[in-house]
């Protein structure tokens, strides 16, 4: 009986053994990179909003370290091999996109579209879910990402208040509405993007709440 298949089944678990410690590895730094971004940026909610510029100064560099890791990870996955590592790292690619959406917010006072992804975090967004031939967002990825900027939007509107400028909640709140109108047009599927997008109710109520207290002090109009 020749024994050399099962040497050569064994080299080809070995090899998928390193992979896998790779990609691991890979994620790891990946993450600790988002979660520095995700502490830079949240200096916004507690400066004014004139003083905003500094802290996108300062998240720019960090979101270029988190696209350098992204092209360190996609040189390890082949398409073949994208959908069975994907949920090693799906989570981070949401993380990353929640912080250009809250980048692009702070600058720009827009939605980040899959093209501003593309260009922060250097991979494009397979918005028509489509075969793959190279590395790649998902369209759920980016949903999660913008679902997350809700949260962040009303924080916002609470600590704008605190460091006095009462009239950003209203500005807040008009984008949040048009955002959450959005994604009422879409018929959600996915059961993870379902539930996430039935809490977005709370973060418009908050919001929504901020502003009322507003008015009843006489601070707006």
């Amino acid at each position: 009986m020749d024994i050399q298949v099962f040497v050569d089944l064994q080299d080809t678990f070995d090899q998928e053994s390193s992979l896998f410690d790779a990609i691991k590895e890979a994620v790891r730094e990946l993450n600790k990179m988002c979660r520095i971004g995700a502490a830079k940026l949240s200096k916004a909610h507690s400066v004014a909003q004139s003083q905003t510029g500094e802290v996108l100064a300062d998240i720019r560099p960090q979101i270029d370290n988190i696209k350098q890791k992204f092209s360190t990870l996609a040189e390890l996955i082949k398409p073949v091999t994208f959908y069975k590592y994907h949920d090693m790292w799906t989570f981070a690619v949401q993380n990353a996109c929640a912080l250009v959406a809250f980048t692009v917010y702070l600058e720009h006072s827009r939605l980040a579209t899959p093209e501003d992804i593309h260009e922060l975090l250097g991979f494009n967004v397979n918005t028509t879910n489509s075969d793959i031939s190279e590395f790649v967002f998902t369209l759920e990825e980016y949903l999660h990402g913008t679902i997350s900027l809700f949260s962040e939007l009303s924080r916002l509107a609470v600590n704008a208040v605190i460091v006095g400028d009462v009239k950003r909640p209203q500005e807040i709140s008009t984008f949040a509405s048009e955002l959450y109108a959005g994604f009422q047009l879409l018929n959600l599927k996915n059961d993870a993007l379902r539930r996430r997008f039935d809490s977005i109710k709370y973060d418009i109520k908050k919001i929504e709440e901020v502003q009322y207290d507003l008015r009843v002090r006489g601070l707006i109009s």
